[in-house]
């Protein structure tokens, strides 16, 4: 059978210089709706990050056609956002959308596995390590991604299915009539700051907070819970990537492998992660649209031109760097004054922990920091208290996802892999509670059966960020030895993520579908919902 391959076209770049769109402009007007907000919408998404578009496409692709859905970001575009890793969970959940490793490996790095050095801060210089390789990448590759890129595929890929994504507008959760039953809120939406359009409200049955650690929403409806004893505070930088990686101090050290350079305050991330930053949001969709058709096409992997190629083919910028940095327990006890490690509190928190030990010192030697990478002000972040729980995930009229249910720690990758989950499992909750929804007598009826259906998912929500934090709990108390890493927590987060009885994915020959995919990924959660994993198991209090 001949495939012919799609053709490179420069739709939206020529659609935007011949209008002179601005990049909200630009986007919306790939809406099958248009660049208006509809007066009806099924659905309505508040936030266009990461979860609500897994969200909108799963729920598009679950039951095509049955559910109108609008999603709201107030920014004008895709852009910065931490969280770089993932895991198969997400490979697999791209796969069956023939989003596989030919086309993804075009956008995002290679998460070749998982490498962890454990140092011993009694003896500098010493340390134990432990590498977990994963799959072949072609086959199931795990992705180290740029969230600019990931949530403009995503946004590309929704509108594909029918999904409204309007960018530059924002929800006004203050004046929005949010109510249980079918068809019974009315969502406001501020003004349009970048394209003119005039204030209107959308009549829906559902509310989706998809606003992150922001809670926008669920903030009104409960203060969010912090765990007991320690938290983590996280600070990080962007660092250039070594071509020759062989003065690292490292044993067995790739760039290709998210790497981890444990201690007993915390750890270090260490990610090689390809750059889009400085390309025009009208070229960056042309480039992905010519990938998303050669899927389509079914294109041979290697008939695809690379990264550089594409950069060249669509007038793109593209480049490597290093993501490093910190997250520590909160109950770290710095030096009196630490004004001598730098000018700003992430840096001076970074380089103290660069100076303590001997092997981040001489490992850092190796890269070189890039200052105000996303703009000006960006050449350090630094978050806090990272760690928190949204006690009631749903109500009348609306539900929560991802980082909106709650957040624990970037070790071993959970904000994305296992917090997707909430994404897709609502998705597919959502068809069946506003189906039953439309057949029954009056709205009081309605959204009883609606909280009837949604009752699995906040039980669901409600474990997985308590067990997601006595996971990391647990790795975090390792840390105090190097010998307790690749001897007791390694090995038993590793058995506990892969062999999770009748959810390993070798017995699914690492593929899922639309009607296995949530139930596996309800039931991983990196094991840390097993019953061994239980908190009264035992005592982590040190």
């Amino acid at each position: 059978m001949t495939i012919t391959t799609p053709i490179s076209k420069h739709t939206f770049a020529d659609r935007a210089a011949a209008n002179n769109f601005n990049d909200t402009q630009i986007l919306n007007s790939n809406n099958r709706a248009g660049a208006d907000i509809p007066e009806k919408s099924d659905v309505v998404i508040a936030g266009g990050g990461i979860y609500g578009l897994i969200y909108a496409i799963h729920a598009a692709t679950y039951q095509p056609g049955t559910l109108n859905i609008s999603l709201i970001e107030k920014a004008s575009k895709t852009g910065y956002k931490i969280g770089e890793s993932t895991l198969p969970l997400f490979s697999l959940w791209c796969k069956m959308h023939g989003l596989t490793a030919e086309y993804l490996l075009r956008l995002f790095g290679l998460k070749d596995g998982l490498a962890f050095y454990f140092l011993d801060r009694e003896n500098q210089g010493e340390y134990s390590d432990f590498c977990s390789n994963g799959t072949p990448g072609l086959f199931l590759s795990g992705y180290q991604i740029e969230r600019t890129i990931s949530e403009l595929l995503f946004t590309l890929l929704a509108q594909r299915k029918g999904v409204n994504v309007y960018h530059g507008r924002q929800v006004d959760f203050n004046a929005s009539a949010i109510n249980g039953g079918s068809e019974c809120s009315k969502i406001s939406i501020n003004p349009g700051k970048f394209d003119g359009k005039p204030a209107n409200s959308i009549n829906s049955s559902l509310l989706v907070d998809a606003t992150g650690r922001f809670r926008q929403l669920a903030s009104k409806k409960a203060p969010l819970h912090r765990f007991e004893s320690w938290n983590y505070d996280s600070f990080w930088g962007y660092f250039t990537a070594p071509a020759d990686e062989s003065n690292i101090p490292l044993r067995h050290y790739e760039g290709d492998h998210t790497n981890h350079l444990c201690f007993p305050e915390g750890w270090a991330w260490v990610i090689k992660l390809p750059l889009w930053e400085g390309s025009s949001t009208a070229s960056l969709m042309d480039m992905i649209s010519y990938l998303l058709d050669c899927a389509e096409a079914g294109i041979p992997g290697d008939q695809l031109p690379s990264s550089q190629e594409l950069a060249r083919m669509f007038d793109l910028k593209f480049k490597w760097v290093t993501s490093i940095g910190f997250a520590v327990r909160n109950d770290v006890k710095y030096p009196e004054d630490i004004s001598a490690y730098g000018t700003r509190e992430a840096e001076r928190k970074f380089n103290y922990f660069v100076q303590k030990y001997e092997i981040i010192k001489e490992f850092m030697t190796n890269f070189d920091l890039i200052e105000n990478l996303y703009g000006p002000g960006t050449t350090w972040y630094i978050r806090k208290s990272l760690t928190y729980q949204s006690p009631v995930v749903s109500g009348p009229g609306w539900l929560t996802i991802g980082d909106t249910c709650g957040f624990t720690n970037p070790l071993h990758s959970p904000g994305i892999t296992a917090a997707m989950s909430t994404s897709t499992y609502a998705a597919e909750l959502t068809h069946k509670a506003l189906g039953q929804a439309k057949i029954e007598a009056d709205h009081e009826a309605a959204e009883r059966s609606i909280r009837r259906i949604l009752a699995p998912y906040d039980d669901f929500a409600r474990r997985l960020i308590p067990s997601l934090n006595q996971m990391n709990r647990f790795n975090y108390v390792c840390f105090r030895d190097p010998r307790l890493g690749p001897q007791v927590s390694c090995l038993w987060q590793f058995f506990a993520g892969i062999g999770i009885p009748d959810w390993q994915l070798i017995r699914q020959d690492y593929n899922l579908n639309m009607d296995t995919y949530v139930p596996h990924s309800i039931n991983w959660a990196w094991g840390s919902m097993t019953p061994e994993y239980d908190p009264k198991s035992f005592s982590l209090s040190y």
